[in-house]
């Protein structure tokens, strides 16, 4: 492959990393205005809420019937993808709150058509030995989109009001998605078997897949729940919100350059083991911590580490899954793991929901799930020999 093929598929893995930020972006959108928003249309607060709530119901309805239409006609599912989530921005900018309303749910439906293709698309641009580094790429993106948004819808609020807001991140999307879909005219240097069929039941046949599922079930769905109830479970330790916004903002970027920059290490040997581990064992520090009423800066150090090893788990494990899924099951693959994550941050985070009354329950609770993930993250295998067979028979099909 000439650097010049190379350089412009790389092209098509960072146009799509910037179209799935652009998907978290606007998923989030309303999460840290809610009661500016409920204020602004007159509706309540929980009216906004389900503004963001129906991203992951759409996904868990949706995630497992569009990977398996991602694995049959890939290139068509992401542009469905990327225009919904085009159409669903400009459809915000109509005023009123029944229209943010159904752009958001047009958004949600365009979602999982482009996040179930983290895998496939790394698996037909990227080389082999450089898919790990594709797929962080990818997963990275997830958490710079929602970090962006978090931080720049407010401060857009405050200064130019709710118009601007819904109008930038249009533009945004419209240049994103015009940029996406014309990336996607470029060929792939490696296709898949789009002809084979692989039912889900027999994915989910695969120990492995269980086994990944469960890691992401409880990983993923720790950290959405400590997004989620952090305010509440921290009030005994004295923090206030703005406090609390600072630790979570800490979360976040260590997390992002944990996505980006770990992965890549962990793929080979057993790193992906040890890194899981640590992730889990930072957790149970910074729980304990929580819990003791440790002070400000020693919990968000804590928390600033576990997010960054957590958030290292999802494209480890997405890495891991490309190199043993079956030819031409990639994106059902990647469904199945991403259903369990959003799962998990669901599940989770309705149990510590109606454990909040004794916050100290609610915390143990959480360190009682870290526990009994340890004994499937030291089952997690080796990378390198997973990642080897893919790159045999990739070169078997490159030649």
């Amino acid at each position: 492959m000439s650097s010049g093929q190379s350089r412009s598929r790389w092209f098509v893995i960072v146009s799509y990393a910037l179209l799935a930020a652009v998907t978290q972006l606007l998923w989030v959108t309303y999460t840290p205005i809610t009661k500016a928003s409920a204020e602004y249309w007159s509706v309540s607060v929980d009216a906004v809420g389900w503004l963001s709530q129906v991203f992951p119901l759409a996904y868990v309805v949706l995630a497992l019937p569009f990977g398996y239409w991602a694995d049959r006609s890939f290139k068509g599912t992401l542009a469905i993808g990327a225009l919904l989530t085009g159409v669903g921005a400009l459809i915000r900018v109509l005023p009123g709150y029944e229209y943010s309303l159904i752009g958001q749910i047009v958004i949600s439906v365009g979602q999982p058509l482009v996040l179930n293709g983290i895998n496939k698309l790394a698996a037909q641009y990227a080389a082999p030995e450089r898919r790990p580094l594709a797929i962080a790429i990818g997963s990275a993106s997830l958490f710079v989109g929602i970090l962006v948004s978090t931080v720049s819808v407010p401060l857009l609020l405050e200064s130019k009001g709710m118009p601007v807001v819904v109008q930038s991140q249009a533009i945004l999307s419209a240049v994103v998605v015009t940029l996406f879909l014309f990336a996607l005219r470029i060929r792939p240097a490696f296709a898949d078997d789009t002809n084979a069929t692989v039912p889900i039941g027999s994915i989910w046949s695969n120990k492995w897949v269980r086994q990944y599922s469960f890691l992401l079930f409880l990983g993923f769905g720790l950290f959405v729940t400590l997004t989620t109830w952090l305010e509440v479970l921290s009030t005994d330790s004295g923090f206030n919100a703005e406090q609390v916004g600072l630790a979570l903002g800490a979360m976040t970027l260590a997390g992002i350059a944990g996505a980006a920059f770990i992965p890549d290490w962990a793929m080979l040997g057993l790193r992906g083991r040890g890194v899981l581990c640590a992730s889990l064992a930072a957790s149970v520090a910074m729980l304990i911590a929580l819990a003791a009423n440790s002070p400000f800066w020693l919990f968000t150090a804590l928390l600033a580490l576990s997010g960054c090893l957590l958030l290292a788990n999802l494209p480890i494990i997405l890495s891991s899954a490309e190199a043993k899924a079956p030819s031409g099951a990639a994106g059902t693959v990647t469904a199945v793991l991403l259903l369990s994550g959003n799962l998990g941050g669901i599940v989770l985070a309705l149990c510590v929901q109606f454990m909040l009354d004794s916050r100290t329950l609610a915390i143990f609770f959480l360190v009682a799930v870290v526990a009994v993930t340890v004994p499937v993250a030291l089952k997690f295998p080796s990378l390198t020999a997973a990642a080897g067979s893919k790159s045999s028979n990739a070169a078997d099909q490159a030649s």
